[in-house]
């Protein structure tokens, strides 16, 4: 492409992309519930800027990029966007025409909501699944594009309208995007198939972990702290009372609250009839009997009541409840099924109510009880950790999706799938004076700065010290648990992990980088250390 217009390109786009900034700080102290304090966050562009440096030093085809529910991938897009069509290298850098954000889900609010956000140079180039038609129109003959398609797993069978999008557009064939220079980001936080099929493209792609900031709280906390819970059948009289009356009006009294439960049309009475019985407002929330955004604005506004709000088809992924009406939302629960599909229930209330508001709960804040399958959180928080686990996970089969290998022309297919050797054996160190000053410390310094005085005095320990030491090694967390369930789960178990001689991992949030994690133990005056290393030769 001629060099001025590159050039043009640049400049449009660098001003869209400011103009947005300030829209949304604009509205944001205007009171708009919907904007955020900053329009990108800071890990958001530091992510952005690791995946946009993968595509330029690597030939990658596609990048897949795993993320928690409610992490910021709108912001995370945008900032991709704004990388890509902005590159200095002229023989890099693509056209903000050629950007394209779509996704095989039938959610307009998902597609209303990206353009809302986004510069309004990329607005044209955003289609959600009703719109895909004209996004087949605009690849004929592509060159030089980057589609980033959003909740992958969602309408990304084989023969589906997505799968058949592509085919036809001739862009499923690894010669076809290396000649024509396509490239993908597949986003979600619930990809267990699609990962394990991208894998086998081998060199053609690779895995990337959204980082998730300090002020972020999701599944693993909220069931931590107890405020994930598990759900039960609401089909009758007596469960439904029984709701009401442990999960609102003993848990919440005065303290009044917007209450939220999906349920099915044959059981809804059953909720009415109990909020009706203790006083409580009802309302429902469905695609035929929908409340408007101007109507839920002015409920989360005027709260003088407990309200509870049943709801169908609403508030599943990339739903968003902004923050401000999280802080006024209090149970939740998601619909029973005998048969759970993990990837619905981490995706469901639970996964709306996560995000950027950790403090708030930390703080005292009360929220929830969320009930959902405790099990299927499990699944997750193991899937997290270990997607080519052989843990259980109940979701749709592995049918033959649009990622797969198979389904790709000219792909060379790895066949073997890693099994994770990245974790250590964790390192207890016992007997510490009950006065240390790691038990008092009040920074992350201080405590790295001690304990690395600790690991220098024992000659056991310099291959953990050096590591530690090592500027390529970063600390990902530094805690000291205090409830039974963390204690249990960040003590107790790594001890005896340790004990066992068995490498383990608890909270990866970097699966990318070297690093370590210390839980302090109060209790028994001892230091558990976690290992998560990525280069033999360091560990």
């Amino acid at each position: 492409m001629d060099t001025r217009k590159l050039e043009i390109n640049r400049e449009i786009v660098t001003n869209d992309y400011n103009s947005a900034a300030k829209k949304n700080e604009e509205a944001y102290l205007s009171g708009d519930v919907k904007s955020n304090m900053k329009y990108i966050y800071d890990n958001q562009k530091e992510d952005a800027a690791q995946i946009c440096n993968y595509f330029y030093t690597k030939q990658l085809r596609a990048i897949s990029v795993v993320k928690r529910t409610k992490v910021g991938m709108n912001g995370l897009g945008i900032e991709i966007s704004k990388n890509m069509s902005t590159h200095p290298d002229n023989n890099f850098v693509i056209h903000r025409n050629d950007i394209f954000f779509i996704t095989a889900m039938s959610n307009k609010s998902w597609e209303d909501d990206m353009i809302e956000q986004m510069p309004v140079c990329f607005s044209k180039n955003v289609h959600h699944h009703g719109k895909l038609q004209g996004f087949k129109t605009k690849l004929k003959n592509i060159k030089n594009a980057l589609i980033i398609i959003d909740e992958i797993d969602t309408g990304d069978k084989v023969d589906q309208k997505l799968d058949i999008i592509l085919k036809e557009s001739g862009i499923l064939d690894i010669k076809y995007m290396e000649e024509n220079n396509i490239r993908f980001v597949f986003v979600s936080a619930t990809m267990i198939n699609e990962l394990r099929d991208l894998y086998k493209w081998g060199d053609k792609h690779e895995t990337y972990y959204m980082t998730i900031p300090e002020n972020y709280i999701g599944h693993m906390e909220f069931l931590e702290l107890g405020i994930i819970q598990e759900y039960y059948p609401i089909n009758n009289d007596k469960s439904a009372e029984k709701w009401i009356q442990e999960d609102i009006i003993q848990y919440y009294g005065s303290d009044y609250r917007v209450h939220i439960i999906r349920t099915e049309e044959k059981y809804k009475d059953f909720i009415f009839n109990a909020c009706i019985r203790n006083k409580i407002a009802f309302k429902n929330h469905t695609s035929s009997d929908k409340i408007s955004h101007e109507e839920l604005s002015e409920i989360f506004n005027n709260i003088t009541n407990h309200l509870v709000i049943a709801i169908k088809g609403f508030y599943r992924r990339a739903n968003l409840i902004p923050n401000e009406w999280k802080k006024k939302i209090g149970a939740t629960h998601e619909k029973y099924v005998k048969k759970y599909d993990t990837n619905v229930q981490v995706q469901g209330l639970p996964g709306r109510m996560s995000g950027y508001w950790k403090q708030d709960i930390l703080n005292g804040h009360k929220t929830g009880p969320h009930r959902t399958s405790i099990a299927a959180i499990n699944e997750y928080e193991e899937f997290y950790k270990n997607p080519f686990g052989n843990g259980k996970y109940c979701t749709t089969g592995p049918k033959k999706l649009l990622v797969n290998p198979k389904n790709i022309k000219n792909l060379e297919i790895v066949n073997v799938i890693p099994q994770v050797t990245n974790k250590r054996v964790p390192v207890i160190i016992s007997g510490l004076d009950a006065a240390d000053v790691i038990f008092t410390a009040k920074t992350q310094s201080e405590k790295i700065k001690r304990v690395l005085a600790i690991l220098n005095n024992i000659e056991a320990y310099k291959k953990l010290y050096n590591f530690i030491n090592n500027p390529d090694v970063i600390p990902a967390q530094i805690t000291q648990p205090k409830s039974e369930n963390s204690y249990k789960k960040h003590i107790t178990d790594v001890v005896n992990a340790s004990n066992a001689n068995v490498s383990y991992s608890v909270d990866q949030k970097f699966k990318d980088k070297n690093n370590w994690q210390l839980f302090i133990d109060n209790r028994e005056n001892r230091l558990c250390f976690v290992i998560w290393c990525i280069n033999e030769e360091l560990y």
